[in-house]
């Protein structure tokens, strides 16, 4: 059986990283991609960083950054876009924004090609945004990912309790390192602790809450009006107290 040249270059890229945080939900919905673009922003003013949208289904880390439309520069590789010291790449570049329907393995191979031609240089810490859920496409692209530390986000409904429960029964008989679980679009009346017990159970640390911000779509559209909001300084707070980098 031969074997796919890609598999051992893309292996070797991601051990090149100090850092490689995947950012996970067991469910969409719960802002784990605006969570990963303002992690992004904020370790970025530390360390030389780039993000990876994996999400090929719901790509709209580009839309937060305000990326460009066109395809980025290649040098011997592609050249990822800089925004604001972040090394950005997405499969949006490729689609131009256009729904891209795959089957499992036609993700994985659309992430090792994505991955194998990516020039990230001398980034120290990679964020992923995951694709939602724990099949196929997210088990795979954890083969790859030996030195990650994994960034869990749920939000303090029922249904995402028993959601993020199962999540991270799973990443411990994968044994994959978990760095923490973050809480968010928590209302500002509901004092439950059910989220962090279920972090303590696991020996997870929780990293804190975000609470709802009932108006942050409307300053979506703009990365500065973004970057100025509370929900932004809250992500701050969190790498500032929380995050082991």
């Amino acid at each position: 059986m031969m074997i796919d040249p890609r598999t051992i270059m893309v292996k070797e890229k991601f051990a090149a990283f100090k850092y490689v945080i995947p950012v996970i939900s067991g469910k969409g919905g719960v802002g784990k991609s605006i969570i990963s673009t303002a992690l992004s922003l904020v370790i970025a003013k530390k360390f030389k960083t780039g993000l990876l949208d994996l999400d090929f289904w719901g790509a709209s880390d580009h839309l937060l950054l305000e990326a460009k439309n066109q395809f980025p520069e290649e040098e011997k590789g592609i050249l990822p876009e800089e925004i604001k010291g972040v090394k950005f790449m997405t499969v949006a570049y490729y689609t131009q924004d256009q729904p891209l329907p795959m089957r499992g393995k036609e993700y994985t191979d659309a992430f090792l090609e994505l991955m194998a031609v990516t020039r990230w240089d001398d980034t120290e810490c990679l964020i992923i945004d995951m694709p939602p859920g724990m099949s196929d496409p997210f088990l795979d692209i954890l083969k790859y990912v030996k030195n990650g530390n994994c960034l869990v986000i749920t939000i303090p409904s029922r249904l995402s309790l028993n959601i993020v429960l199962k999540t991270l029964t799973i990443l411990k008989e994968q044994n994959i390192k978990i760095m923490g679980l973050i809480e968010n679009m928590r209302p500002t009346s509901n004092n439950n602790q059910r989220i962090n017990e279920l972090a303590r159970s696991y020996k997870v640390p929780y990293l804190g809450f975000i609470p709802y911000y009932p108006d942050l779509d409307n300053y979506l559209d703009s990365l500065s009006d973004f970057i100025s909001t509370d929900f932004f300084q809250q992500i701050s707070s969190i790498v500032s107290k929380g995050l082991s980098l």
